[in-house]
């Protein structure tokens, strides 16, 4: 009830880093304005059936080889270490749970492995048709919303500031429908 037919729920928000909600041609790199504020709204928000948004980062980072757990480790605690730079780390807790690094998967964004893994991590019980995506990276959005039949939006197209996310979100998840 309260769904529209023919509509997929939106389970889980995943989120791109780098020129997504950080500014990488700054240096030090930091978030783009707004970004803290609309963060705090989304960890608020719940989906059509009134459960909590499952809100991730998926990132590409960096990819050892060999892909030993001991490399892994060390490259997720490499990006924790980065993500604590930007002071959003505290948006993903619990950072096991909420944030997935292509390197978890073995391969790179938009490969469906590395959001498949991102809901298994966030204990997801849904499929990709039940994510959102956001990421500036047109490439990727093409893969993910004609490929992978995700839900996207395109930061720097669909919305160009941070405080517009929201509710532009709000309304992507069906949000109060």
């Amino acid at each position: 009830m309260g769904r529209r037919r023919g509509t997929t729920m939106i389970k889980a928000l995943l989120l791109d880093l780098g020129d997504t909600l950080i500014d990488t041609h700054k240096t030090p790199p930091a978030p783009f304005p707004g970004v803290e504020d609309a963060l705090g709204v989304l960890k608020t928000l719940e989906t059509a059936d009134h459960k909590p948004l499952v809100m991730c980062l998926v990132s590409d980072f960096t990819m050892p080889e060999p892909r030993t757990p001991e490399a892994i480790a060390a490259a997720f605690a490499d990006y924790l270490r980065e993500l604590d730079k930007t002071h959003l780390r505290r948006f993903f807790e619990p950072v096991d749970e909420r944030v997935t690094l292509s390197t978890h998967a073995g391969q790179r964004k938009p490969a469906a492995i590395v959001f498949k893994m991102a809901l298994e991590r966030a204990k997801v019980h849904g499929t990709l048709r039940n994510t959102l995506f956001i990421t500036e990276n047109a490439e990727h959005i093409r893969v993910c919303r004609d490929e992978l039949h995700m839900k996207t939006l395109q930061f720097g197209v669909d919305f160009t500031a941070w405080s517009e996310a929201p509710k532009l979100i709000s309304q992507a998840i069906g949000a109060g429908a």
